[in-house]
């Protein structure tokens, strides 16, 4: 694992999400969508909309999670708990690090990517070698 993304996750998600053409297509639609999705919530807190800060936040959640990047996910969750019991504080005081993490984790997974030089994983069995929910939820 890399500081903030487990390697061995995301070649396996490279290996079995897409055809040939778009395989890689998840992870660069993460690394494009990161600023849109930061905006998005730090607006929804802005004007206390915690239903759509709810929506991008399991979005953040749920394709770090995919990516198996871990950090993000944990930050996000803890922004997430907040947000669910509409406390406008406790989420603001993680969204420094929240936004750090995320940036640092897309630039990490644009080296993954540059390191593969366009050469994607192949198409793998269902369930690959990612660890399971359990594994994952005992980092």
């Amino acid at each position: 694992m890399t500081r903030y993304v487990d390697r061995a996750t995301a070649l396996d998600l490279l290996g079995v999400v897409g055809d040939d053409e778009h395989r890689g297509r998840f992870v660069h639609d993460f690394i494009n969508l990161w600023e849109t999705r930061s905006q998005r919530l730090m607006k929804a807190l802005g004007i206390r909309d915690f239903e759509d800060a709810d929506v991008v936040l399991l979005s953040i959640r749920s394709s770090s999670t995919m990516l198996g990047a871990w950090p993000l996910e944990a930050i996000a969750g803890m922004v997430h708990s907040a947000v669910k019991a509409e406390d406008l504080a406790g989420a603001m005081r993680h969204l420094a690090r929240l936004h750090e993490v995320g940036s640092a984790t897309c630039t990490e997974l644009v080296s993954l990517l540059e390191s593969l030089g366009g050469h994607l994983p192949a198409p793998g069995p269902p369930g690959g070698g990612s660890q399971s929910s359990s594994e994952a939820a005992s980092r």
